[in-house]
């Protein structure tokens, strides 16, 4: 799954419900995700992350 900026401009709790979906919708096939702000990866449980 490629995801870029999936959750930028939510709020905390829309954020929060958006990266329950998309954790479900994964079913642990791999993610790459595009993003400025580690918190979205945090939300997104990323466990490796790499910074550019």
């Amino acid at each position: 799954m490629i995801l870029d900026e999936p959750v930028t401009g939510l709020d905390t709790a829309a954020r929060d419900a958006c990266a329950e979906v998309v954790l479900d919708l994964l079913d642990g096939r791999m993610m790459l995700l595009a993003t400025h702000d580690a918190v979205d990866a945090q939300a997104l449980d990323i466990s490796d992350i790499i910074t550019l």
